[in-house]
């Protein structure tokens, strides 16, 4: 009997020993990183950097938008915006974020409104 008492408080003290060290794993808050200032806005897209590093781009059926290179992102008409919509409503989702990184190397700057729209059609 003294056996299953000290059995059984033993394995009270293991699990509580378990739930303690797992709870105070968890309160480690995470480090914020900021984007550097030339992130296009979707950062949580643009973290694929081995895409970023290969030089190859690939494009995505939108050579048009390439008379779009290094204009800022806040510069462009409506007309212009369209354009880019049109591309962007074409895509897969899980496309959106290769095509960001192909924007990105061909130095085009995607309109801020649009932005966000990206950023949600991707997740």
């Amino acid at each position: 009997m003294i056996y299953i008492i000290l059995g059984i408080t033993g394995l009270l003290i293991i699990v509580a020993l378990f739930t303690y060290l797992s709870r105070r794993n968890n309160n480690i808050p995470e480090e914020i990183v900021t984007p550097p200032a030339e992130c296009c806005g979707a950062h949580a897209i643009c973290e694929k950097g081995l895409k970023k590093a290969d030089h190859h781009i690939e494009y995505f059926e939108d050579e048009e938008l390439d008379q779009f290179r290094q204009i800022p992102a806040d510069s462009f008409s409506d007309e212009q915006i369209n354009a880019f919509r049109e591309v962007l409503y074409t895509l897969r989702p899980e496309e959106i974020s290769d095509w960001l990184i192909s924007l990105e190397k061909r130095e085009i700057y995607l309109p801020e409104i649009l932005r966000q729209e990206a950023i949600d059609m991707c997740q």
